[in-house]
Order: C-alpha cells, then sequence, then structure tokens
C-alpha cells in the first residue's frame, strides 16, 4: 500500500511517496530538484525524515 505525503524542504512543498517494503523497511520515493530520491527507513516516519534530510543535503 503506497501513500501520498508532502514534507516541507526549505520552505517549499514536496510531494513523496511512501510504501512498506517489509515488516521494519518503509522506503520513501520523491523528486527534489530533478533528482529522485530514494530513502529507507525502520519506520514510516523516520523514512520520510531521512528523504527531507537528503533533500536538504541536495539543495544545501
Amino acid at each position: 500500500m503506497e501513500r501520498e505525503h508532502t514534507v516541507q524542504v526549505w520552505n517549499q512543498p514536496q510531494q513523496l511517496t511512501v510504501y512498506q517494503k517489509s515488516k521494519s523497511v518503509w522506503v520513501a520515493v520523491g523528486t527534489y530538484m530533478g533528482e529522485r530520491i530514494e530513502v529507507k527507513g525502520r519506520t514510516e516516519s523516520q523514512a520520510l525524515g531521512s528523504w527531507r534530510e537528503a533533500a536538504r543535503y541536495k539543495g544545501g
């Protein structure tokens, strides 16, 4: 099951898709500044937070 989320990166809303790959692996996928970013986390919120940090790193 995929879910759509909006996160703020440098005060700009970004659309992400998050899905559960396995019991303890969540994946967040989205495009930021023309680049696809995909990160994993142990929870849905951790995956979202990791994606936000990865996008900030690219855009910083």
